[in-house]
C-alpha cells in the first residue's frame, strides 16, 4: 500500500473547478478529476487510516465525502465541493441519529491550505448527559486542561451551540462555557498545502494530529461509558 500523498495537480483541478463550478465544466474534464482527485484520493485514505490505526491503537473506519454537494436545502447551487473531505472513526462505535458521531479525525484538502480536526461534531443525547455531569461533578477539570494545551497548539475549539449553559446547569460554574457545547471538536489549520503532497504527506499529518490524541480518547471514554 502506497503512502505517497497528492500532487501539485490536485490543487490546480480544486482551483479550476471553483472557478468553474459546473456540471458542463466537470463533465468535460473528468479525466483530470480522476487523476488529480479521485485515483491519488482512493490510494491516500486508506494509507492516512492505516497510520491513525498506529497512532491511536484502534481498528478505525473511514470515508471520503462525495464530489457532489447535496443542493436539496442550500441556496448555493453550485454542483461541487471545491475541496477533498475525509472521516476517520473507531470501528464498533455509532452514529447516532442525523448528525451524532463517534470521536472521529477530519481532514479537508482545500485549494490553498489543510484543515484538520478530532472531536465530535455533535453528541447523542446519551453522550451528551455523560459530558455535562462530567463537566458538573469534577470531570470537566480534564477535558478544559486538555483543550487548553491544544490552544497552546495553535488548534482552535468548536463553536458552542447555544447562547448560555442548558436548563438545570449552574450558571457559575466554572465550566459554564463548555456546556455550551452539544458537540466538541479542535481544528487546526496548515496554511501550506505541501503537508499533504509526496512520499511524507501521511506521517506529516499524522504528526500533526498527534497533540489531540488525549482528547481523542477523553471523548471516546465518554461514548463507551454509555
Amino acid at each position: 500500500m502506497t503512502s505517497a500523498g497528492f500532487e501539485p495537480e490536485t490543487f490546480r483541478f480544486l482551483e479550476n473547478l471553483a472557478a468553474n463550478n459546473s456540471k458542463e465544466w466537470f463533465e468535460a474534464n473528468k479525466v483530470d478529476y480522476q487523476r488529480a482527485i479521485k485515483k491519488p484520493a482512493d490510494q491516500f485514505r486508506p494509507a492516512l487510516q492505516g497510520a491513525l490505526e498506529e497512532l491511536t491503537g484502534r481498528a478505525l473506519a473511514s470515508k471520503q465525502f462525495r464530489i457532489n454537494r447535496d443542493l436539496r436545502f442550500s441556496k448555493d447551487k453550485t454542483p461541487y465541493n471545491t475541496h477533498i473531505r475525509m472521516a476517520f472513526w473507531p470501528t464498533g462505535t455509532a452514529f447516532e441519529g442525523k448528525d451524532a458521531q463517534p470521536p472521529s479525525f477530519f481532514l479537508s484538502i482545500e485549494a490553498d491550505h489543510i484543515r484538520l480536526g478530532t472531536g465530535c461534531m455533535a453528541f447523542s443525547k446519551p453522550v451528551l448527559g455523560k459530558y455535562l455531569s462530567a463537566l458538573e461533578t469534577g470531570g470537566g477539570d480534564e477535558v478544559a486542561a486538555l483543550l487548553t494545551q491544544l490552544q497552546k497548539k495553535e488548534f482552535e475549539l468548536s463553536e458552542p451551540d447555544l447562547a448560555k449553559a442548558p436548563r438545570g446547569f449552574p450558571k457559575d460554574h466554572p465550566h459554564a462555557e463548555l456546556a455550551r457545547h452539544k458537540g466538541l471538536g479542535v481544528w487546526k489549520t496548515l496554511p501550506d498545502p505541501k503537508a499533504v503532497l509526496g512520499n511524507g504527506a501521511v506521517a506529516a499529518l499524522v504528526e500533526s494530529w498527534a497533540p489531540t490524541l488525549p482528547f481523542w480518547r477523553y471523548l471516546l471514554g465518554l461514548q463507551e461509558r454509555t
